[in-house]
C-alpha cells in the first residue's frame, strides 16, 4: 500500500492555491475596449428615487428624494439594509464615503440667511454631523482623498465654478483651477495626486462637458474627452488606471470608461432611458450608478460587473 505523504500533499496544496490565485487575477483584469455591454441589476426599490452615489468600505451611500427634499441614505453592495442618515428640512445631497467607510462628506443647502450649498461631514452612521465651509457662495460635490487627509470640492467664489481642495477639517481651503470653463465634480485619483473634474463650456451652439485631469502639484490641466457633447461625473478605478463617466453622445446619457490618459472610449451601458453617475466598487470591477428602464421607475441605484457575461 502506498504511504500518503502528508507534507508533500500540503505542498501540492499551496502550489494549486497559487496558481488558482493568478489566474482568478488575470480573469479579473480589465482591457478595453470592450466588445460587450456587461450586465447590470437595480439595487434600490423603484419607488424611489435616487442620486449621487458613492461606494466604499461595504457600504453604498447615496441622496433619496424623501419627505419633499433629498436625504442621505446608505446600503449594503447587495442592496440590503437600506437605512436613512439625514433628518433636515432641506437637501443634503452628494455624499461621497470615505476610503476605509468610516465618514461620509456630503452637500447641505443652507435655507437660512445665505441659501446656498455648504459642504458638512459626519460618521458613516449619521452623527456627529459638522459644517465644514461656510462662504457666501455655493460649494458643493465633495470627495474624499483616499488617505483621507483632504476634500477636493467645487465652489463659485469666483464668477464661475472653480475647484477647490481643503483639509478633511475644513482648514486651508484653496483654489486649484482658474480659468472661464465652469469646473464641477472634482474626485482624486487613488495616489492623490491628481485630481479628474467636468469641465463646462457654453457657445452659440449650445452647452457641452469635458472630462479634464488636473495635475494638483504643477496645475497643469489634459482634457481627455473632446466631441461636443455632454462628458461628466468622472470616477477613476481603484487602481488609477481607468475612469468611468456618463455622456450623451450616443443620444441619451450612458455609462462609458476609458483609460485613465483618456485613450479607448469605451461604451458599457444601452438603454432607452438615461444612465448616469457611475463610481467604482474598490474590487476595482463592479460600478454602481443611477439610472432607469422603465418610463414609470423612478432614478435607482444600479450595480454592474465589467466582467459578467455578454447580454
Amino acid at each position: 500500500m502506498r504511504r500518503f505523504n502528508l507534507k508533500l500533499a500540503i505542498i501540492a496544496i499551496f502550489i494549486a492555491s497559487i496558481i488558482s490565485i493568478s489566474a482568478c487575477g488575470k480573469q479579473r483584469s480589465i482591457k478595453l475596449p470592450l466588445n460587450y455591454y456587461p450586465i447590470s441589476k437595480r439595487l434600490t426599490p423603484i419607488d424611489i428615487k435616487v442620486q449621487n452615489p458613492s461606494a466604499n468600505g461595504g457600504k453604498i451611500a447615496f441622496a433619496v428624494y424623501a419627505d419633499e427634499n433629498y436625504e442621505i441614505y446608505t446600503m449594503d453592495y447587495n442592496g440590503l439594509n437600506l437605512t436613512r442618515l439625514t433628518y433636515n428640512d432641506t437637501n443634503d445631497y452628494c455624499p461621497s464615503l470615505s476610503f476605509d467607510g468610516k465618514k461620509i462628506v456630503y452637500t447641505s443647502f443652507i435655507r437660512y440667511g445665505q441659501s446656498n450649498d455648504e459642504i458638512f461631514v459626519m460618521d458613516a452612521d449619521g452623527r456627529n454631523q459638522v459644517r465644514l465651509t461656510e462662504n457666501s457662495v455655493t460649494d458643493g460635490n465633495p470627495n474624499f482623498s483616499r488617505d483621507g487627509k483632504y476634500i477636493t470640492f467645487d465652489s463659485s467664489k469666483e464668477t464661475n465654478s472653480q475647484i477647490f481642495i481643503m483639509d478633511s477639517d475644513g482648514k486651508n481651503q484653496r483654489q486649484l483651477t482658474f480659468d472661464d470653463k465652469n469646473n464641477s465634480s472634482p474626485v482624486f485619483s487613488p495616489d492623490g495626486k491628481k485630481i479628474a473634474y467636468s469641465a463646462y463650456s457654453f457657445s452659440a451652439n449650445g452647452v457641452r462637458s469635458d472630462i479634464c485631469i488636473l495635475d494638483i502639484k504643477t496645475g497643469t490641466v489634459t482634457q481627455l474627452t473632446d466631441n461636443g457633447f455632454m462628458n461628466s461625473n468622472p470616477s477613476f478605478s481603484p487602481n488609477g488606471k481607468f475612469i468611468v463617466f456618463d455622456s450623451n453622445r450616443d443620444g441619451n446619457s450612458e455609462i462609458y470608461i476609458m483609460e485613465s490618459n483618456g485613450k479607448n472610449q469605451t461604451r458599457l451601458t444601452n438603454n432607452t432611458f438615461m444612465d448616469s453617475e457611475p463610481v467604482f466598487l474598490p474590487d476595482g470591477h463592479n460600478i454602481v450608478f443611477v439610472g432607469h428602464r422603465n418610463v414609470n421607475d423612478d432614478l435607482g441605484v444600479y450595480i454592474m460587473d465589467l466582467m459578467s457575461e455578454k447580454q
